[in-house]
């Protein structure tokens, strides 16, 4: 083999040294998607570009012959390999397969040997000669028919890359487009310069300049794959998920990166330009720091985002779905944005309802009780005038005072018990709005009125949100009987109200260190524990549970629980 100088090999120099370059750290990292037939392609650029140095350095025949058919190689198999990489960029894995890969190199492999049988070039290449006619040697010859055939499979199958690549340029969303254009680019800048050297479009005829597009193309793409993440953010929620559904869609990829959003979210958020792709997830959601750290697995994410927008209040229900790509490896995070601000309203307003329908069942119950104890205590006051009136005929004014004084105070009592009837019935929607004030207010009207030395402990945070309609006045009550018999009857010298619970449960404890009393001799008489039980069926009707903790002596606690809907 002989050489001689020629300044025009170092464009194809510098080529194969940055294809190479490019295989070897590709094939390094071939364990992310698209890298390995990247590499692969990079090698076989390589050794293209450098045989085609070494042709055009040559000054014999056999020389430039020998370095031509090691062209072979490349010209057969990169367009193969090219389409594999499209095939993986669009999601297309089932289509390579091992058999499918062999009969697209079934015709390469002919050609191959053809190149390198005993007539090594009669159907791909004739009349070769060596052509000295210009400033350095040059290989001239004319094409055989079967350099054409390969030629023709060549450019159909790199049709069929760049036909591939357009009809997903079309489809996909801007974000995945710049994607596109990046493969799209670097397999144009081959196809048209092989095109330009085949058709001897000047200054093509004189030097291809192929294997030297071949290193920028691959500069391109590399740039894409271990920079852009070109094949790891894939489009899999495109694939399910129109532009246009009426839920708010931002996709992020494994670096919490903003990858694409769909026209609703933009909507929804009013800040998303062009710009806002590729941005990370805690500059976009700024103004929600909640959602600028996006864990699915852990369920760090909030359930629901508040935003204010044209003087109204919208609500998004916010759900959270890792992305995966077909081998099963999480490369994303998709949030969907479900407007529920209607429901919530109607919710609302439903419970709006509800509660007022709580309220005037309360007060028909109110009625109730009025009436019935009212009737009571008056057939009562009618038994005693008329016992009081035998008493004047038969005997003395002793007796009848005695009977009068009675019927005073008893008179006193019903009187004091319609008021407060009266009074509860006012106050029922004041304690469904604000159950915690209307419970302050009560304990201090029990203090001032009884002298109990009562301490209240209620926590600043409490939720008590998710309470059932008419729950707040079931709950008033039935601490204000557990106060009434610690008044009458317990002889106590400390009592205290504690109020806790989570957004599950709402918790009140009546603790007193009074007489206590036997739980089970109530239980046989029930008219004695009458107001225990109107306690525990009051707990009873709103989901509650009420634990009555006593004996003799020991004082009593009264627990209360009750259940808040999620």
């Amino acid at each position: 083999m002989h050489f001689q100088y020629v300044p025009y090999i170092w464009p194809l120099v510098a080529s194969a040294l940055v294809t190479l370059a490019l295989a070897v750290y590709a094939l390094y990292h071939r364990n992310i998607r698209g890298a390995f037939p990247f590499g692969l392609c990079m090698l076989l650029a390589s050794l293209w570009a450098g045989s085609y140095a070494l042709e055009r350095a040559a000054t014999d025949l056999p020389t430039m012959i020998f370095w031509v058919k090691l062209q072979f190689i490349s010209y057969t198999i990169c367009p193969v390999l090219w389409l594999v990489m499209v095939c993986l960029f669009i999601e297309r894995d089932r289509w390579i397969t091992r058999r499918n890969i062999l009969l697209l190199l079934i015709l390469p492999a002919i050609t191959l040997i053809l190149v390198w049988s005993n007539d090594p070039l009669s159907l791909l290449q004739q009349n070769i000669y060596l052509d000295t006619s210009g400033d350095f040697p040059n290989l001239g010859r004319t094409f055989g028919h079967w350099f054409w055939v390969t030629l023709a499979y060549a450019d159909f199958l790199n049709l069929a890359s760049m036909t591939l690549m357009g009809w997903t340029l079309r489809r996909k969303s801007l974000a995945y487009r710049r994607q596109v254009l990046v493969l799209f680019i670097g397999l144009g800048l081959v196809v048209l310069q092989n095109a330009a050297y085949l058709a001897g479009i000047f200054p093509a005829r004189y030097f291809d300049l192929t294997p030297v597009v071949m290193g920028v193309s691959g500069l391109i793409i590399a740039w894409g794959i271990f920079r852009f993440q070109l094949f790891n953010i894939v489009p899999v929620a495109r694939e399910n998920i129109i532009e246009n559904m009426a839920d708010g869609l931002v996709v992020l990829d494994d670096q919490n990166r903003i990858v694409d959003v769909n026209l609703t979210a933009k909507t929804i958020f009013g800040n998303i330009s062009n710009q806002s792709i590729g941005q990370d997830a805690r500059a976009f959601f700024n103004d929600w720091p909640a959602f600028a750290e996006v864990d699915c697995e852990t369920g760090k994410l909030p359930g629901e985002m508040v935003i204010e927008k044209d003087s109204r209040t919208k609500i998004f229900e916010v759900s959270c779905s890792p992305l995966y790509d077909r081998r099963r490896r999480r490369n994303g995070t998709s949030l969907i944005f479900h407007d529920v601000t209607e429901q919530k309203e109607s919710q609302a307003r439903l419970l709006e309802q509800q509660r007022a329908l709580a309220i005037s069942e309360e007060r028909e119950r109110l009625a109730r009780d009025l009436h019935d104890n009212l009737g009571q205590v008056f057939g009562f006051i009618n038994v005693q005038a008329q016992a009081i009136k035998r008493e004047l005929s038969n005997t003395g004014v002793k007796v009848t005072s005695n009977k009068l004084e009675r019927l005073i105070e008893v008179t006193q009592t019903a009187h004091r018990q319609m008021r407060e009837y009266i009074h509860n019935a006012k106050d029922v929607a004041a304690v469904e709005k604000d159950f915690l004030s209307a419970l302050k207010h009560e304990v201090e009207q029990v203090k001032k009125h009884t002298g109990l030395p009562i301490k209240l402990d209620i926590p600043h945070d409490l939720p008590l949100t998710g309470l059932k309609p008419g729950a707040g006045n079931h709950m008033l009550s039935i601490i204000k009987e557990a106060l009434n018999n610690i008044q009458k009857h317990a002889g106590a010298k400390m009592v205290s109200v504690v109020i806790k619970g989570d957004d599950k449960e709402f918790c009140a404890v009546i603790t007193d260190d009074g007489k206590g009393f036997d739980m089970a001799r109530l239980e046989k008489r029930p008219l004695e524990g009458l107001g225990l039980n109107i306690m525990k069926e009051r707990a009873a009707e709103i989901g509650g549970r009420l634990k009555i903790d006593t004996a003799p002596g020991k004082g009593t606690k009264v627990t209360l629980r009750v259940p808040l809907k999620g």
